[in-house]
């Protein structure tokens, strides 16, 4: 295979993109794509480096490269007329981004997060439940896509009977990232977006006058270390960041881990005889999955990795889903090894200043899932004949469906 030969957009390669990964790591490892724009860093090393100076490659989309999320106008009107723009702090670059990192981070403190366990392990043997009754049935839809979404809107304190709606919510403001959306699906996501925009500003409000515990509460009333309240449009940029961040990957990740444990049972086996490995496993199924497969970054000067000049203006695409199969950093790659040394130090939440604040609460839900299936089930299989697809896209990695039986 010659890197020129494909692209990331194309549909076997988002299907099925390791060979291409391989391609690109031994050919190529910054490769200026044209069907995307920019140039693809695969090297971990390299990633790593671009990761470590937002100072030459900007975080800030928005802002410093004058990125949006909608490619057409019409739909960009919809959200500004109805709603709020899409403004997340969040991605911002440092010595911004630290402020607002430092209003959501309080909430994936470890202690906060251990206190949500016993929440987490309840709402995931309930689901184990609902699987156990079906016997067959679709992973995803049945278990996979609750849990996450279950837990984020526990934490931000909305009414759980409303885990539904903001799902499809959740699912549709993510649409954008593919890359292949249609004009007119566009504009049905951003009239989704303000749905979901005006169901936050109202809950806001009344977490305002009547404060509980939980981050919504918190990011009602926030402020910054001088005093200065934090605008709506930034609150709402925040709120929507954390609802999909907290959800989506997650959701992704189990569906994968899953779909490894019914390929590979002797790793089922290994995990059942020793139920401290699966904490190694989900760094492994983080690392060889990666829900997150990469994202943009700008170039604010002229800079060159690997030997490549990377002119100042650039889209740099920095592939993290490569770089966790680079043999360098992590030998004999494509294998799911319970005993790899350093698994954690995969790039599935990034790393440097954006490493993923929620990563914490990411494990917590990943490891109870599994040890609860691994615990309720002997057997965890994919129907024969089944095809297993992924949905098509330049950003996230997730299966269509996941139809499994358990006995």
């Amino acid at each position: 295979m010659r890197v020129e030969d494909q692209s990331l957009m194309d549909p076997e390669v988002q299907e099925s993109p390791f060979a291409y990964y391989r391609a690109l790591l031994e050919q190529a490892p910054v490769y200026l794509m044209p069907e995307i724009g920019a140039y693809v860093v695969s090297r971990y090393r390299d990633v790593q480096h671009v990761l470590a100076h937002p100072e030459i490659w900007s975080n800030d989309l928005l802002g410093k490269a004058g990125f949006s999320m909608f490619q057409h106008r019409e739909a960009q009107e919809v959200l500004e007329a109805g709603g709020w723009p899409r403004d997340t702090k969040l991605q911002t670059d440092p010595p911004i981004h630290r402020d607002y990192r430092g209003l959501v981070a309080p909430a994936f403190t470890a202690g906060r997060v251990r206190a949500l366990e016993p929440f987490v392990r309840e709402t995931a043997e309930a689901l184990a439940r609902d699987l156990a009754r079906e016997g067959e049935c679709e992973f995803i839809a049945t278990f996979a896509a609750w849990l996450p979404i279950r837990v984020i809107t526990r934490l931000l304190g909305l009414p759980a009977e409303d885990a539904g709606r903001i799902k499809h919510w959740s699912d549709a403001w993510v649409e954008p990232l593919s890359g292949v959306i249609s004009k007119e699906r566009e504009i049905e996501v951003a009239h989704l977006g303000v749905e979901l925009q005006q169901y936050l500003a109202a809950w806001m409000e009344e977490k305002r006058e009547s404060p509980a515990e939980d981050v919504l509460s918190e990011l009602a009333v926030a402020c910054f270390p001088d005093g200065r309240p934090l605008p709506m449009a930034e609150k709402m940029g925040i709120a929507e960041h954390l609802i999909v961040g907290g959800h989506e990957t997650a959701t992704s990740a189990l569906a994968s881990g899953v779909m490894l444990l019914a390929q590979q049972p002797e790793v089922a086996r290994a995990l059942r005889e020793d139920p401290g490995l699966v904490r190694n496993f989900v760094e492994e199924v983080l690392r060889l999955e990666s829900p997150s497969q990469g994202f943009f970054r700008f170039a604010l000067e002229t800079a060159e990795v690997a030997g490549v000049q990377i002119p100042k203006g650039s889209m740099v695409q920095v592939r993290f889903a490569a770089a966790n199969r680079d043999p360098a950093q992590f030998p004999d790659p494509d294998r799911l090894d319970l005993h790899r040394p350093n698994a954690g130090a995969h790039m599935a939440f990034s790393q440097g200043e954006h490493h993923c604040v929620g990563a914490p609460l990411a494990r917590l839900e990943l490891q109870t899932a599994f040890r609860v299936l691994l615990d309720r089930f002997e057997r965890i299989e994919i129907p024969e004949g089944s095809v297993l697809t992924h949905l098509p896209g330049l950003a996230l990695r997730t299966l269509s469906a996941l139809p499994i039986r358990v006995a």
